[in-house]
Formats: C-alpha cells, structure tokens, sequence
C-alpha cells in the first residue's frame, strides 16, 4: 500500500489521492467553459463525457452526463471524481476517494485512466461499478474511452462512458439459453432415449430420478433469470412464510445432486438444529444457496468435500458453503459483480450478483466470504431470525 504525504497522511492503494483546491477547479472550468469549441466537442457524442484534471477532478462535462450523473448543473459535480460522481460504493471507502481503494485495482476506469495519465496513451478498458442510488445498489456496465487533450498548455483527459448493460443482459441471457439450458436438455434427450431399453425396475426407477432432475435443472435456470429480472426491476415479492430449516437444506441438496454425483464431489451437511425455523422465501432462499453450493462445486476437484453448515445466533441463523479451493486476490476485490466471472465465457458472472441482490434487498439479510489458505473459501449467507 502507498501512502502520499499532504496535511494529513492519505492511504491509497492504487492511484494518486491528491487533488487540486476548489480555487484551481472553478479557473479551470470557467476557461473550459468559455471555449465554445469544447463545450461543441463534448455535447457531440452520444455517450457521457467528462474532461479531468491532472487528479482526476471533473471539470467538464456534457448534458448526457449530467443527466446520467442526476445534477442540474456543472457545479454539483465539479472536482469529484467519475465514481464519485456516479456513487460508487468503493468510492468513499478511503478517505483520498476514488482511485484509492484496495477495489480500484481492478477497476477498468482507473486502469484506463492509470494508462493515459502515466503513459499518455489512448485506453479502453470495460468497467463494473456497483452504485448507491437512493440507498439501493445498482449495477452498471460500462465500456470506458480515455485519451489526452492538450489546452492552453495544460493537459487534460477525456473520458467517454458507454453504457453496455444491455450488451450485457443480451450476453447473459444468451449463455444461459445457448449454452445451460441446452446442455440440460441434451442431457435430460439422453436419459429419455435410453430408458425404454431398461427392464430392471431398480434402474429405470434411477433413470426416471435423474431424467426429473434434469428438468428441475432446465426450469431452475429459467426461472432464476425471471427472478433476476424481476428484482433488477424491484418487481420481485418474496412470499415471507414460516419454514423449517431441514427442508430448505433437503431442498438444495435435490436440486444439485446431479451435479454432485457427476463432480464425484462428497457433500457433508451438518445441521445444528434440524426444528430450526426462519420466516422467509423458501424458493428464493433455496435458489441463493444453491448458487453458492453451485459455485463450489465448480471450484471443487474429484473427491474434494464441500461442507453445508447452518448455525443458529442470538439474532441471526447463518448458512455456510465451504470448499478447499481458494480464491486468487485480484478475483476476490470483483466478486459479486453484475459481469464479473471467473471463466473465460462471455456473459458469465450472474449467480453471486444474484444471491447478493436478493438476500441483501429483498429478504433482509447479508452474504460474505473469505478466502485463504487457512479456512478455503467460505461463503456465508446470514438472515435475521
């Protein structure tokens, strides 16, 4: 970690906290702004755009990011950084501000930024970024154009945002009917076409198993990404009931047993008190988990144990999903973002958002984990009692 000597000893992790006083910015803008040739440049393109300073300080902007920044004018954004602008949740998490958290490190914009400002050269880069608007996290996309513009002697640099959540939705929902559902339903053509040539009962009885279970599969995958939806819109309405905790256990157990017997990957469940009650939405609480045991069995090798713990508190009942593999750093400080993932696919990267958007917005409760040599990776998923 680096540290910049000012007033006050600053922390940053990544890019530089210094920045130029509200003196400096209001000269600046008010040469910015006085330069119709600027203000054409910058209200000619589609997308926002900003101009900052050498600190990364807004000092110009077109009507596009205005809007999209909710100000009425330059004013209410100048001398803030882009993800201070946009709400940032990183953004505020050290006090030099965006740039300077240990999270910014994988941030496109600042690695665009980073590229442009240090080597003087164009960059593009794809940036994440999860904003607070109105107390509600909201995912965004962007694709992140940045590039020098010398005036009056001084150097500036542009920053161009494309929004690409659409692109990638279109992505995401692309994998999931292009590649998971035809997958499953090859799998599920497969059982069908061998069944008839079964006469033990035992075994047609087994084959029957695994062919509903891959139909529960194929509509889970379906209905998740309806769900998903659905809570991006704030349309979702959780069915709060009261209900036991062996049955939601027994529940996502059933539903990724395919995969667990596949993965040849043991499950060990260890169920403090199985009378435990919660009042909450048993389908979107068995989906969530079922994420997360999803997630680790992916990570898991042939023969690795995947352990399912829940554990009951004075205030709160925690479900934890453990596995032996452990998440690299750089991953780690991007997980549950919107199109982040660890595979190489395009559109991948939707089921931690998912549970975190779900657990944390609708039914009340928070999803953490940790990841090192010592413990693996533990995912916990914690709902008030």
């Amino acid at each position: 970690m680096k540290t910049m000597n000012s007033q006050n000893e600053i922390k940053t992790y990544f890019m530089s906290p210094e920045r130029s006083s509200p003196e400096i910015i209001n000269k600046e803008m008010t040469v910015l702004l006085n330069n119709s040739t600027i203000h054409q440049l910058i209200e000619g393109f589609p997308e926002i755009v900003v101009l900052l300073n050498e600190h990364r300080q807004i000092i110009a902007c077109n009507s596009i990011g205005l809007k999209s920044f909710g100000c009425e004018n330059i004013y209410e954004i100048s001398g803030k950084r882009i993800g201070e602008a946009l709400n940032c949740i990183q953004a505020f998490k050290f006090s030099g501000g965006c740039g300077t958290s240990i999270f910014c490190k994988e941030c496109g914009a600042a690695k665009a930024l980073n590229t442009t400002i240090n080597l003087n050269s164009n960059a593009v880069e794809e940036c994440r970024i999860t904003a607070d608007i109105n107390g509600i996290e909201t995912a965004f996309d962007f694709r992140v154009f940045t590039q020098s513009i010398v005036y009056d002697k001084n150097i500036y640099t542009m920053v161009t945002l494309r929004d690409i959540s659409n692109e990638k939705r279109k992505e995401s929902l692309e994998r999931i009917f292009f590649h998971d559902v035809l997958n499953t339903v090859s799998a599920a053509r497969g059982l069908a076409e061998v069944l008839p040539e079964f006469d033990d009962k035992t075994q047609r009885v087994e084959l029957i198993s695994s062919l509903l279970g891959s139909m529960d599969q194929l509509i889970d995958e379906i209905v998740s990404q309806q769900e998903l939806s659905n809570a991006e819109k704030g349309n979702l309405s959780p069915n709060m009931e009261v209900e036991k905790i062996e049955n939601i256990v027994k529940g996502v157990k059933r539903l990724y047993s395919i995969k667990i017997k596949n993965g040849k990957i043991n499950l060990d469940i260890n169920v403090q008190n199985p009378d435990l009650e919660i009042i909450t939405d048993q389908h979107l609480l068995i989906r969530s988990l079922g994420n997360l045991l999803k997630n680790a069995i992916e990570a898991s090798n042939e023969n690795d144990t995947i352990d399912l713990n829940v554990i009951e508190n004075k205030k709160n009942i925690q479900f934890k999903i453990s596995n032996q593999a452990i998440i690299p750093q750089n991953i780690q400080l991007q997980l549950f973002q919107r199109s982040f993932s660890t595979k190489n696919e395009k559109g991948r990267g939707i089921g931690l958002y998912s549970v975190k958007l779900i657990i944390e917005q609708y039914l009340k409760g928070n999803v953490g984990f940790v990841s090192n040599k010592k413990q693996g990776t533990v995912f916990t998923l914690s709902l008030p009692k």
